[in-house]
Protein backbone atom coordinates (compact mmCIF):
# COMPACT_ATOMS: atom_id res chain seq x y z
CA UNK A 1 0.00 0.00 0.00
CA UNK A 2 1.33 3.22 -1.28
CA UNK A 3 0.94 5.99 1.12
CA UNK A 4 0.01 9.40 0.78
CA UNK A 5 2.30 11.71 2.77
CA UNK A 6 -0.27 14.39 2.37
CA UNK A 7 -2.21 12.52 5.28
CA UNK A 8 0.16 14.29 7.50
CA UNK A 9 -0.17 17.39 6.65
CA UNK A 10 -2.38 19.57 8.09
CA UNK A 11 -4.28 21.85 5.17
CA UNK A 12 -3.83 20.49 1.54
CA UNK A 13 -4.04 24.10 -0.42
CA UNK A 14 -3.94 22.57 -4.08
CA UNK A 15 -2.46 20.06 -6.31
CA UNK A 16 -1.01 21.12 -9.40
CA UNK A 17 0.54 19.66 -12.63
CA UNK A 18 3.02 21.45 -15.75
CA UNK A 19 4.86 20.37 -18.21
CA UNK A 20 7.68 22.05 -19.98
CA UNK A 21 9.56 20.27 -23.29
CA UNK A 22 13.35 21.46 -24.48
CA UNK A 23 16.13 20.40 -26.43
CA UNK A 24 19.30 19.38 -25.69
CA UNK A 25 22.26 20.54 -27.98
CA UNK A 26 25.18 21.22 -29.73
CA UNK A 27 27.68 21.89 -27.00
CA UNK A 28 24.93 21.33 -24.24
CA UNK A 29 27.26 22.15 -20.93
CA UNK A 30 27.95 19.65 -17.99
CA UNK A 31 25.41 20.40 -15.48
CA UNK A 32 23.69 23.28 -17.26
CA UNK A 33 19.83 23.84 -15.93
CA UNK A 34 17.15 22.42 -18.02
CA UNK A 35 13.83 23.11 -15.49
CA UNK A 36 13.33 24.39 -12.15
CA UNK A 37 10.60 24.41 -9.48
CA UNK A 38 11.53 26.66 -6.58
CA UNK A 39 9.63 27.40 -3.17
CA UNK A 40 8.93 30.90 -2.76
CA UNK A 41 7.03 30.78 0.30
CA UNK A 42 7.86 33.27 3.18
CA UNK A 43 6.22 31.21 5.95
CA UNK A 44 8.28 28.49 6.87
CA UNK A 45 5.25 25.90 7.43
CA UNK A 46 3.77 26.43 3.48
CA UNK A 47 5.50 23.29 1.47
CA UNK A 48 5.62 21.94 -1.67
CA UNK A 49 5.23 18.31 -2.00
CA UNK A 50 6.56 16.43 -5.58
CA UNK A 51 4.57 13.69 -6.04
CA UNK A 52 5.85 12.75 -9.74
CA UNK A 53 8.61 13.39 -12.21
CA UNK A 54 7.75 12.07 -15.71
CA UNK A 55 10.94 13.01 -18.06
CA UNK A 56 11.08 11.60 -21.42
CA UNK A 57 14.09 11.55 -23.20
CA UNK A 58 14.13 11.23 -27.52
CA UNK A 59 17.45 11.52 -29.82
CA UNK A 60 16.42 13.32 -32.59
CA UNK A 61 20.22 13.90 -34.73
CA UNK A 62 23.38 12.49 -35.18
CA UNK A 63 26.42 13.13 -32.44
CA UNK A 64 29.78 14.01 -33.00
CA UNK A 65 30.30 10.66 -31.02
CA UNK A 66 28.91 8.39 -28.84
CA UNK A 67 28.70 9.47 -25.56
CA UNK A 68 26.60 8.50 -22.06
CA UNK A 69 25.11 11.33 -20.73
CA UNK A 70 22.75 11.63 -17.93
CA UNK A 71 19.80 14.04 -16.63
CA UNK A 72 20.69 14.69 -13.44
CA UNK A 73 17.83 15.79 -10.56
CA UNK A 74 19.46 17.89 -7.71
CA UNK A 75 17.80 19.21 -4.66
CA UNK A 76 18.52 23.02 -4.23
CA UNK A 77 18.42 24.84 -1.18
CA UNK A 78 19.41 28.57 0.02
CA UNK A 79 17.44 28.58 -3.22
CA UNK A 80 16.55 31.95 -3.22
CA UNK A 81 16.19 33.50 -7.16
CA UNK A 82 15.17 31.26 -9.84
CA UNK A 83 16.88 31.30 -13.22
CA UNK A 84 16.08 34.48 -15.35
CA UNK A 85 18.18 34.01 -18.73
CA UNK A 86 17.16 31.73 -21.56
CA UNK A 87 14.23 31.10 -19.49
CA UNK A 88 10.08 30.28 -20.22
CA UNK A 89 7.69 30.16 -17.86
CA UNK A 90 5.64 27.01 -17.62
CA UNK A 91 1.96 27.48 -16.72
CA UNK A 92 0.13 24.79 -13.92
CA UNK A 93 -2.81 23.18 -13.85
CA UNK A 94 -4.51 23.04 -11.06
CA UNK A 95 -5.83 19.11 -10.46
CA UNK A 96 -7.64 19.34 -7.26
CA UNK A 97 -11.29 20.88 -7.83
CA UNK A 98 -12.36 23.30 -4.74
CA UNK A 99 -8.93 24.65 -4.23
CA UNK A 100 -7.08 27.79 -5.61
CA UNK A 101 -6.62 27.91 -8.99
CA UNK A 102 -3.09 28.67 -9.11
CA UNK A 103 -0.02 27.74 -7.13
CA UNK A 104 0.33 29.85 -4.20
CA UNK A 105 4.40 29.37 -3.61
CA UNK A 106 5.48 27.51 -6.46
CA UNK A 107 8.07 29.11 -9.09
CA UNK A 108 8.92 27.21 -12.15
CA UNK A 109 11.64 27.56 -14.79
CA UNK A 110 12.32 25.88 -17.94
CA UNK A 111 15.05 26.53 -20.87
CA UNK A 112 13.79 28.06 -23.44
CA UNK A 113 12.43 25.58 -26.42
CA UNK A 114 14.80 25.67 -28.89
CA UNK A 115 17.75 25.19 -26.07
CA UNK A 116 20.62 26.95 -24.75
CA UNK A 117 23.88 25.58 -24.59
CA UNK A 118 24.59 27.49 -21.36
CA UNK A 119 21.17 26.04 -19.77
CA UNK A 120 19.46 28.37 -17.61
CA UNK A 121 21.53 31.05 -15.68
CA UNK A 122 20.94 33.89 -13.23
CA UNK A 123 19.60 31.52 -10.33
CA UNK A 124 21.39 31.85 -6.72
CA UNK A 125 20.92 28.33 -5.33
CA UNK A 126 23.26 25.86 -3.91
CA UNK A 127 23.34 22.62 -5.36
CA UNK A 128 23.20 19.20 -4.05
CA UNK A 129 24.98 15.74 -5.27
CA UNK A 130 22.23 14.67 -7.81
CA UNK A 131 19.72 12.35 -6.01
CA UNK A 132 18.07 10.41 -9.08
CA UNK A 133 19.45 9.98 -12.68
CA UNK A 134 18.03 9.30 -16.22
CA UNK A 135 21.36 7.83 -18.32
CA UNK A 136 21.59 7.39 -21.87
CA UNK A 137 23.68 6.54 -24.49
CA UNK A 138 23.22 8.94 -27.41
CA UNK A 139 24.33 7.79 -30.84
CA UNK A 140 26.73 8.59 -33.14
CA UNK A 141 24.30 7.81 -36.58
CA UNK A 142 20.62 8.75 -35.79
CA UNK A 143 19.17 5.49 -35.94
CA UNK A 144 16.77 5.52 -38.99
CA UNK A 145 15.59 1.58 -39.66
CA UNK A 146 12.78 1.66 -36.96
CA UNK A 147 10.92 3.98 -34.89
CA UNK A 148 12.91 5.75 -31.97
CA UNK A 149 12.10 4.62 -28.58
CA UNK A 150 11.88 7.47 -26.21
CA UNK A 151 13.37 7.14 -22.38
CA UNK A 152 10.83 7.32 -20.15
CA UNK A 153 10.87 7.45 -16.07
CA UNK A 154 9.39 8.71 -13.15
CA UNK A 155 12.29 10.38 -10.98
CA UNK A 156 10.47 10.48 -7.81
CA UNK A 157 8.66 7.10 -8.06
CA UNK A 158 11.10 5.11 -5.17
CA UNK A 159 10.41 8.01 -2.87
CA UNK A 160 6.71 7.55 -2.95
CA UNK A 161 7.06 3.57 -2.19
CA UNK A 162 5.93 1.95 1.16
CA UNK A 163 8.49 3.02 3.68
CA UNK A 164 10.09 5.42 1.46
CA UNK A 165 9.50 9.53 2.34
CA UNK A 166 8.64 12.06 -0.15
CA UNK A 167 10.59 15.07 -0.88
CA UNK A 168 8.89 18.15 1.26
CA UNK A 169 10.40 21.94 0.18
CA UNK A 170 10.68 24.36 1.95
CA UNK A 171 11.11 27.80 1.54
CA UNK A 172 13.64 28.56 -0.20
CA UNK A 173 14.34 24.94 -1.39
CA UNK A 174 13.56 23.39 -4.82
CA UNK A 175 14.52 20.61 -7.54
CA UNK A 176 16.48 21.18 -10.54
CA UNK A 177 17.10 18.97 -13.51
CA UNK A 178 20.16 19.22 -15.37
CA UNK A 179 22.43 18.01 -18.54
CA UNK A 180 25.32 15.41 -17.21
CA UNK A 181 27.82 16.35 -19.52
CA UNK A 182 29.07 18.31 -22.36
CA UNK A 183 27.88 17.18 -25.26
CA UNK A 184 29.71 17.55 -29.04
CA UNK A 185 29.63 20.26 -31.58
CA UNK A 186 26.84 17.88 -33.06
CA UNK A 187 24.06 17.01 -30.89
CA UNK A 188 20.35 16.68 -30.56
CA UNK A 189 17.68 15.46 -28.44
CA UNK A 190 14.37 16.22 -26.76
CA UNK A 191 13.56 16.42 -23.31
CA UNK A 192 9.90 16.36 -22.27
CA UNK A 193 9.02 16.86 -18.09
CA UNK A 194 5.39 16.60 -16.44
CA UNK A 195 5.77 17.87 -12.60
CA UNK A 196 2.99 16.90 -10.07
CA UNK A 197 2.88 18.39 -6.92
CA UNK A 198 1.11 19.66 -3.77
CA UNK A 199 1.05 22.80 -1.99
CA UNK A 200 0.09 22.12 1.83
CA UNK A 201 0.07 23.63 5.51
CA UNK A 202 3.10 21.66 7.46
CA UNK A 203 1.52 19.71 10.46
Amino acid sequence: MIKNPLLNMRQRLGVYRATHQCALVATQAADSRLFEIRNANTDAQRVIIPMQLKVTWLQTAAHTAAILDNLNLIKGTTFTAVDSANVVTPTAVALRTGGPAAPGGALLRGVTVAGAAAGMTGGTVTRSSPVARLPKWLLLAQPTGAEAKPDIVDLLKGDLAEGGHPFILGPDEGLILENGVLLGAAAGSIVSVELTWAEAVAS
